[in-house]
Parts: C-alpha cells; structure tokens; sequence
C-alpha cells in the first residue's frame, strides 16, 4: 500500500512572521512602561531632568535591553555611580519590565 499525503505549507512563514511582530510589540509596550517607571519612580534628587529623560529602551531579536545614556561630565555612565549611591535610576524599572513580561509570555 503506497499512502501518499500532500501538505500545503505556505501560510507557516506568515504565521511565523505574525507572532514575531506581536511579541516585538508587547516588548515595546513593556519598554515604553519602564522607562515611564523609571521617570516616575527614580529616587534620587532630580536636579537637572537630564538622568530621567536619559532612559530609553531597545527591542532587538535578543529581547529587550533598557539604558540610560547620561554621562557625567568626566564621561562615565552617570546612572550606574547614581545606581551605586543607592538610588534607583532604572533598576526597578527592569524589575518591573522583568514581571511584566513574564505575565505576558508565561
């Protein structure tokens, strides 16, 4: 007996393309709320906006990265030494970023 079974494949790369654009937006969404977390929440003393308006996010095929991107005036990451001091800068927004996507994905 010869069985002979003929599949149609050709939605599978737009059913792959479509999940990859749905979790590309629920990370942007995720980033977009830490870094609003981050400017609401940050600690430490908020002399001069530029720490806070310094958080920004990126989704990327490895996921998603938050980053602050002031510098001292010297040139060093000015969040990691505020971070050091004990504050949180964005620490807590990962964290949050953190829970949140394990809600959406788990």
């Amino acid at each position: 007996m010869d069985l002979k079974c003929k599949a149609d494949f050709s939605d599978v790369d737009a059913f792959f393309k479509k999940g990859k654009q749905e979790v590309t937006k629920a990370m942007e969404e995720v980033g977009e709320n830490a870094v609003e977390y981050a400017r609401q929440n940050g600690d430490y003393p908020n002399r001069t906006g530029k720490l806070r308006s310094s958080n920004h996010y990126q989704v990327d095929e490895d996921g998603l990265l938050l980053y602050n991107d002031a510098t001292s005036p010297d040139g060093e990451p000015y969040a990691a030494m505020v971070e050091s001091k004990g504050y949180d800068v964005l620490s807590g927004a990962a964290l949050e970023a953190e829970r949140e996507l394990k809600e959406i994905f788990e």
